[in-house]
């Protein structure tokens, strides 16, 4: 009975791809889990294993073919029933982890032969081997699911402690220390500086320590670990279908040479974007060395070996972790027609600076703008200068206007709020914490102060002090710069007399301060001209939650707390 090979669910939104090779002819022999073809989706090639066992009866695709999830890739005769879901892949194997999922097949092929043997054999007879321990990337923030490695801080033979920092990575917006999960001595080192590590992703290896323990209620695994070599390589991890399993096991080494093979066929690992280029530059990629894991080939891979290590051509393809915009952006002209030209990829801040922008375009912002008369709180600032600088800071109008705009947040609590579209409802927040924009050498970021409404003016001062310099210094932690309900940005210091702010959604308000100065200012009640000392703001907002008159009332409460100082401690 024929058996038809059909191209499964390979991710969320995806429903078809471009067959890129046919690994398989006519008259194969197939073993269950042997990829069978390369298909090309929006942003990876990924290889698509036999469900079923047999001999290839007939191939139903070519190269360039657009096949659909469901479509029939070829025919089986002689072919055993494919395997139970629980050993299928139901997503596609995240490619910057592994290399390539031809590894992640051959494993679920070895861990059956593996269960085979020991179902034979008696359960005493399991050679008794040496606990070993994974240290792994753990969750290092709300929606940051990878960094870049920065330093590594451990060595093979190196004895670790749990708790003890093993590397520093960089993600959006911070560089943070990964502590060790578990202590023993360190076998391998998976990561070297430069690789991307996504959460849960092994790190290092530990001899002499034991793994995490399996919950009391989890059902014994079928294949125990210690039945596994004790010079088996490091097992790394991929990600399906958005939960972690172990899967194939990768060597140590960092970089390996392409092409590689599996039963005889030529595999290559790289991104469409890398085969891209490397059709552009004339580079055949077979004989690309591969410097990523598992000898996975990069876009610098292939400039190194077509000679130009850094500038490309203007067709290639931005990096595979560059953030794609919620629209697709306009094809670019071929720059180097007027000249030469030189490509730089962008940093995980400006990364991030990509996708909040491009998220907030969605937003229906409007921004309102007012002056306040801050001659008498100049005064009151320079008057108490002194005493906040023996705490230990220095008090700045960016201080004094956290207090009023937090005081502003309490009396008008819809501009500390957020949009739940999906629910169709309001959520109200009763903290207030406050984002300050702090421009750095990198980039700009937004450290943040909880409960602002509860500190006094010189606990604000110190704490965003410290949060500055951490920015500054890149080592503001990931809690530090999440859970702001409103956030400032005062560009005084620099110039300018108006701007206008744009919302980092799901925030709905931001408040923008610009270069006070000395104004004339109408006396009504003198009949005359006076100087005064102006500060200009601008208050940008959510136009699907605040009205105007909302808006108007909002700023106009923070000018007058800032001409009267006695008003901010009512």
């Amino acid at each position: 009975m024929a058996t038809e090979l059909k191209l499964p669910d390979v991710g969320d939104n995806i429903e078809q791809g471009t067959v890129v090779t046919v690994l398989v002819k006519a008259g194969d022999s197939v073993s269950a889990g042997q990829p069978i073809i390369e298909i090309e989706t929006d942003k990876a090639v990924i290889e698509v294993p036999a469900e079923a066992a047999g001999t290839v009866e007939a191939v139903n695709v070519t190269v360039g073919d657009t096949v659909k999830v469901g479509g029939v890739i070829a025919t089986l005769s002689g072919g055993s029933a494919p395997a139970a879901p629980a050993a299928q892949a139901s997503g596609p194997v995240d490619e910057a982890e592994v290399g390539s999922s031809k590894a992640v097949a051959q494993a679920q092929q070895d861990a059956q032969k593996e269960q085979a043997g020991e179902a034979a054999a008696p359960a005493a007879s399991a050679p008794a081997a040496s606990a070993g321990g994974q240290i792994t990337l753990p969750d290092v923030g709300d929606n940051i699911e990878q960094g870049t490695v920065v330093s590594v801080l451990v060595k093979e033979g190196d004895t670790v402690s749990e708790g003890q920092p093993v590397i520093e990575i960089e993600t959006d917006k911070a560089v943070v220390e990964v502590p060790a999960n578990a202590g023993g001595t360190v076998t391998g080192v998976n990561v070297k500086v430069g690789d991307t590590v996504k959460v849960g992703g092994v790190i290092a290896t530990l001899g002499g320590a034991s793994a995490p323990a399996a919950p009391a209620s989890a059902p014994a695994p079928a294949a125990a670990p210690a039945a596994a070599p004790a010079s088996a390589p490091s097992v790394v991890k991929v990600n399906i279908s958005g939960g972690e399993q172990p899967a194939a096991q990768f060597p140590k080494s960092q970089g390996t040479q392409n092409p590689q093979t599996f039963d005889g066929r030529t595999v290559v690992a790289a991104a469409p974007s890398v085969r891209r280029l490397a059709r552009e530059l004339g580079v055949d990629i077979h004989a690309v060395h591969g410097t990523g894991i598992a000898g996975r080939i990069s876009e610098e891979d292939v400039r190194r070996t077509g000679g130009n290590p850094t500038v490309t051509t203007p067709a290639a393809a931005p990096a595979a972790s560059a953030p794609a915009p919620a629209v697709a952006a306009a094809p670019l002209p071929d720059f180097t027609k007027w000249g030469s030209v030189t490509r730089e990829d962008m940093s995980g801040i400006r990364k991030a600076t990509v996708r909040s922008m491009t998220a907030s375009t969605a937003i229906p912002m409007v921004t309102h703008f007012d002056k306040a008369d801050v001659t008498v709180m100049e005064e009151v600032r320079k008057r108490f200068g002194a005493r906040v600088e023996k705490a230990g800071g220095k008090l700045t109008m960016t201080h004094i206007l956290m207090k009023v705009v937090a005081n502003a947040l309490r009396k008008f609590p819809k501009f500390g709020a957020s949009l739940d579209l999906d629910a169709q409802q309001v959520i109200y927040k009763d903290f207030v914490n406050i984002g300050v924009a702090v421009d750095t050498p990198v980039g700009l970021l937004v450290p943040v102060v909880k409960d602002a409404d509860r500190k006094s003016i010189t606990d604000l001062v110190l704490e965003l002090s410290e949060l500055a310099g951490k920015a500054r210094d890149r080592k503001l932690k990931p809690d530090e710069m999440q859970g702001a309900t409103f956030t400032i940005s005062n560009l005084g210091g620099i110039g300018g007399h108006a701007f206008t702010p744009i919302v980092n959604s799901p925030e709905v308000a931001i408040l923008g301060v610009s270069r006070g100065g000395m104004e004339p200012v109408w006396n009504k009640e003198k009949g005359e001209f006076e100087p005064r000392n102006m500060l200009p703001i601008s208050l940008t907002y959510d136009h699907r939650l605040i009205d105007g008159a909302d808006a108007a009332r909002f700023v106009r409460f923070i000018c007058e707390s800032l001409e009267d100082p006695f008003l901010i401690s009512l």
